[in-house]
């Protein structure tokens, strides 16, 4: 089944009329038609007045239905799929379950729309004195007394590596193959979805990690081999690093201070070492610890507010970025930037800009 929208004129960059804005405004924060209070307002000619507008989009925002939004927004947005990528090893992580898998993923949404519902700023997905989560995550993450299936504004104590998004399970699951962590995959989804640093695709015909299986190296070393290829080291300088400072988290996401790799076949051998977290940001500064990185990357936030408008323009426009939106970006960063980067003032700032208005 096919559902269209229709938009009645056909010339390029024509503004919309009022009636197939209230559907765009509607599909963006619904995932649904216009209602009838959204209709009369269009029919009435009210939602050319920018006091309207705002109030309408609010009015979507503080629906139930704005859930699907915030659903799909995210799920594009930080590329949740990858959760859906590989099976984790559960004879090695026997505390991670299928229960584990849902309610860390939902974790990522609860805590989108709990940030959407208050109006709090997006930096603290970078780092928060909280995390929003249920009985479940609670007895997997080891904090203790929370009762009940249903997310919640949970405090946390000082120095918890929990808070925000680096702190979440999914993250780091999303991070690895299932079975172990992966430094590379870490710090590049790091670079692409909180700094606004994409890295480039990798080049052809690079030599895999798989080559250097039947070594007994630590991740480090591992990855130090890597980068001895040059095709690879300009990259890997810049990833690395980052993905470094993540270790202390394992595949499934809980809190480790040792790694192990054990070769397979006959002859196997097996190291264990304590995992050193600490390095150096690409022409940046250094730091000793995850928490170090951690204040460096929350740190960005304009860069942060440049990932996370990209991402909304793309879902709300339905189209992907291109050259030509740096100035639209520019322009909603600054407008959250004066309003602490609140979760709405980016909806607010792509609903009331003329782009919005165009086809």
């Amino acid at each position: 089944m096919f559902l269209y929208k229709s938009e009645s004129s056909l010339q390029d960059q024509q503004i919309i009329n009022q009636q197939e804005l209230a559907q765009r405004l509607s599909y963006f924060l619904w995932s649904a038609p216009a209602d009838a209070a959204l209709i009369k307002l269009a029919n009435a000619g009210k939602l050319s007045d920018s006091r309207v507008l705002r109030q309408q989009t609010n009015r979507l925002l503080d629906d139930a239905r704005s859930t699907a939004m915030i659903h799909g927004l995210v799920h594009q947005w930080l590329d949740m799929e990858r959760l859906d990528f590989f099976n984790v090893n559960l004879i090695k992580h026997r505390t991670y379950d299928n229960s584990v898998k849902m309610a860390v993923r939902e974790e990522v949404y609860e805590t989108s729309s709990f940030l959407l519902k208050e109006n709090r700023s997006i930096t603290e997905l970078l780092s928060a004195d909280y995390v929003v989560i249920n009985n479940l995550l609670a007895q997997f993450y080891g904090i203790p007394d929370v009762e009940g299936d249903h997310f919640r504004k949970v405090a946390l104590p000082n120095k918890s590596p929990r808070g925000g998004l680096l702190g979440m399970a999914a993250i780091h699951l999303m991070g690895g193959n299932g079975d172990e962590s992966s430094p590379v995959e870490r710090g590049a989804w790091v670079l692409r979805k909180l700094l606004h640093q994409p890295p480039p695709p990798a080049p052809a015909n690079v030599p895999n990690l798989a080559r250097l299986s039947d070594k007994v190296l630590t991740t480090r070393d591992r990855l130090r081999a890597h980068q001895e290829l040059p095709q690879c080291a300009s990259c890997h300088r810049k990833i690395d690093p980052i993905g470094f400072g993540l270790e202390n988290f394992d595949a499934v996401g809980l809190w480790r201070t040792e790694n192990s790799y054990e070769t397979s076949g006959k002859d196997q051998e097996k190291k264990t070492w304590k995992i050193d977290p600490s390095g150096q940001i690409h022409k940046g500064p250094t730091f000793s610890d995850y928490f170090d990185l951690r204040d460096h990357i929350a740190s960005q936030k304009d860069a942060f507010a440049n990932s996370f408008t990209s991402a909304v323009i793309e879902y709300g426009m339905g189209r992907s970025i291109g050259f030509s939106d740096q100035a639209i970006i520019n322009e909603i960063v600054k407008q959250s930037k004066d309003k602490n980067y609140t979760f709405r003032s980016f909806f607010h700032a792509l609903m009331q800009h003329d782009n919005f208005k165009l086809k």
